[in-house]
């Protein structure tokens, strides 16, 4: 371990000697048990902890970065579209589940609180899952089949300011403003959407468009800046957006780097190509960033 971690840092002072976009302090390997088996990981705000899917089973699990202690957060859920209330107390997170009998696949939204473990579903279980935004509050908006609606991480019913939702539906891009009116955004026309992120202060939206790459517009489709090829588009701060250039041969990944760019289009490398680096997530500060190997490893990068 310890030969890998000199390695790994030894790799990141030359990435940050070229440093475009930010300025990198370390890149190092998370310990974790043995056996642990990573898929998607996203950081708390705080960049204490996070919680994360394996490649085993349909649970969420949470590891302290610290200590590398790692506790079953839900026996059933997806760390892909999981987010925190900014005060980390709460992961709000997808479920789904199979009918045995039509073998027909149903989603719901789902809250647990990290401390006290006390469980809550928001939406019932239904053929589609609704999409949500956390407000700064740590409120919920969610946006579900033309309902918008908020209500507290519990669950419970709340009278308070709503947010812009983003979707996709059908391949389209969907924008649910505050006002609870949804539209197809599409900023260039009719294609294939994928990865919706709302901007840290709602103001923008980046996506990936298929066949021509990441995107950032204003919440109306204006202002369009291309980004080039990124997968998995997370914002690391209001200007900066992180993700990871990933190739294969038709069968596994063969390669895959954590990248970060600002809306010029500038895109910075961010880890070797000894690692394939996948789904990064970034903490509130966004001076943390933490990311799954292809292997199931856990990797941190520190920022300046």
């Amino acid at each position: 371990m310890k030969k890998l971690l000199l390695t790994l840092m030894a790799s990141a002072a030359v990435m940050a000697a070229s440093a475009q976009v930010v300025e990198v302090a370390d890149l190092a390997q998370v310990p974790t048990p043995e056996g642990l088996s990573v898929n998607i990981a996203r950081i708390s705000p705080d960049g204490s902890f996070a919680v994360f899917s394996n490649n085993f089973n349909s649970s969420l699990q949470r590891i302290d970065l610290r200590s590398g202690s790692v506790s079953t957060v839900s026996a059933n859920g997806s760390a892909l579209d999981l987010r925190f209330t900014p005060d980390g107390s709460t992961a709000i997170f997808r479920s789904s589940t199979t009918n045995p009998a039509t073998r027909l696949r149903y989603h719901s939204l789902q809250s647990v609180n990290i401390t006290s473990g006390r469980a809550a579903a928001l939406t019932a279980p239904q053929r589609h899952c609704a999409a949500y935004t956390i407000t700064a509050d740590g409120n919920v908006t969610i946006a579900d089949s033309g309902v918008h609606r908020s209500c507290a991480p519990s669950g419970r019913a709340v009278s308070a300011p709503r947010a812009a939702v983003v979707n996709i539906n059908r391949g389209h891009l969907e924008l649910t403003t505050a006002d609870g009116v949804t539209t197809n955004l599409d900023p260039q026309g009719r294609g294939s959407y994928l990865w919706p992120a709302l901007s840290p202060d709602g103001t923008k939206v980046a996506y990936y468009l298929v066949g021509h790459g990441c995107f950032v517009c204003n919440l109306d489709g204006s202002d369009i800046h291309a980004l080039g090829y990124i997968h998995g588009p997370q914002w690391l701060n209001n200007s900066t957006i992180i993700g990871f250039q990933d190739y294969d041969d038709g069968q596994v990944i063969t390669a895959s780097t954590i990248v970060a760019a600002d809306f010029a289009g500038t895109i910075q490398t961010l880890t070797p190509d000894t690692i394939i680096g996948l789904y990064p997530s970034a903490s509130a500060d966004g001076k943390t960033i933490l990311f799954s190997g292809a292997d199931g490893s856990l990797y941190r990068i520190s920022l300046k």
